[in-house]
């Protein structure tokens, strides 16, 4: 084990699967003690890293709160989420590029291996719960925004141990719709033509990880208003927690972003709660 990196955000090096895919990563100032959770943050498609950490507060959050931020790049800014797309010749393995970012943000910095955790928003949600499926041995929980999964990976899906899931969707999402199916309004239709198809509704996704992780206890619900009903199921251990979050009249967005989508294009942004803090008391809830 190297030294640990110092404080602040880092350009790393990585090459993987013969290509350069470097990622950037932020550690925190004062650090008392490592090991520390990592989380990696995955953007939406048409996004890159940085702008999109601005859109969630997760890099400021991350130096207040003392966690390691990790936030690789997509190929063209588009996740090979495991729905059919028609962006590459090859579709990259995305899957095995993200655990090599763990492999090496761990190398890098005393990371605890008990509090690994991956968000994601639109793509980079629907990657997070892919990551979800296929390296439950290694990541202990998983936030999705606006996002949930495709048919072919929820058909597909057999996690190796329960992890932990938090899902916040807006009703009135047009490109993530949250009953599933096709992409709708101008955004939506542009996608469309570039390769992106449907997603399972998010009570389905709701469901399926109610099953996986045996959290037949629920739901509770409680309601914040004026949007936002939370429900959540519990299982055996917190590892099997579940809880989805929906925004009535919410888009595509981020909630509780300075940084607000267009709304003609992508819907109303709620400030009933801000997800960053949200999807943080959730992992720091869920360790292994």
């Amino acid at each position: 084990m190297k030294s640990p990196l110092p404080a602040g955000r880092h350009n790393i090096p990585l090459t993987h699967g013969g290509l350069d895919r470097a990622y950037a990563l932020q550690v925190p100032p004062g650090v008392a003690a490592w090991p520390l959770p990592l989380v990696v943050e995955l953007h939406g498609r048409g996004i890159d890293a940085k702008r999109f950490g601005q859109l969630t507060g997760f890099g400021a959050l991350a130096d207040e709160a003392g966690f390691v931020l990790a936030m690789p790049s997509a190929i063209g800014e588009i996740w090979n989420d495991g729905r059919i797309q028609a962006a590459w010749a090859v579709p990259p393995d995305d899957v095995a590029y993200l655990g090599a970012v763990i492999d090496d943000a761990a190398a890098r910095c005393p990371i605890d291996p008990a509090r690994i955790f991956v968000v994601g928003m639109s793509n980079g949600a629907a990657m997070a719960g892919r990551l979800a499926c296929q390296l439950a041995d290694r990541i202990a929980a998983a936030a999705q925004v606006a996002g949930t999964a495709g048919a072919d990976v929820l058909a597909g899906c057999r996690p190796a141990r329960p992890v932990a899931m938090l899902d916040i969707h807006g009703s009135a999402d047009r490109i993530a719709p949250y009953e599933g199916g096709s992409r709708r309004g101008l955004a939506g239709r542009l996608m469309l033509r570039r390769g992106l198809v449907t997603s399972v509704s998010v009570d389905a996704w709701a469901e399926f990880w109610v099953a996986a992780n045996g959290a037949f206890a629920g739901p509770s619900v409680t309601q914040l208003p004026p949007d936002t009903t939370i429900r959540t199921w519990h299982g055996p251990t917190p590892a099997s927690d579940v809880s989805f979050y929906r925004i009535d009249g919410g888009g595509h967005t981020w909630p509780g972003s300075r940084f607000a989508l267009p709304a003609f294009l992508f819907g109303r942004t709620s400030h009933t709660f801000d997800g960053a803090t949200v999807i943080w008391e959730f992992f720091s809830a869920h360790g292994r």
